[in-house]
């Protein structure tokens, strides 16, 4: 019986899965970020316009930086009721390659 019940958990948390670079699609991640954080990050996420942050030397981990796309924080808007929970992960996870390229 444990074992059934194992089984049957383990099967719950993949089938839900977490959000890592390794489950995201990349091609999503930066259409949404073309087409919703250019205005205000630039391409290269170093714009700053209305106070937005340099997104290349960002500190927030990739739960944090879901939050804040969904929520919103300072300036920026929620996006939770513009785009989906996917795109809002491809995008934090995108950010990461910001990170890199700069």
């Amino acid at each position: 019986m444990n074992q059934a019940l194992l089984v049957l958990l383990l099967g719950i948390f993949y089938a839900c899965g977490s959000v890592n670079s390794q489950h995201s699609n990349p091609e999503l991640g930066a259409e949404v970020y073309k087409t919703y954080c250019v205005a205000c990050h630039g391409s290269n996420g170093k714009l700053k316009l209305n106070n937005a942050p340099d997104l290349t030397v960002s500190k927030m981990t990739l739960e944090e930086r879901i939050k804040n796309i969904t929520e919103g924080g300072s300036m920026m808007p929620a996006f939770a009721e513009v785009i989906s929970e996917e795109q809002i992960s491809a995008v934090a996870v995108y950010l990461d390659e910001l990170k890199e390229s700069n």
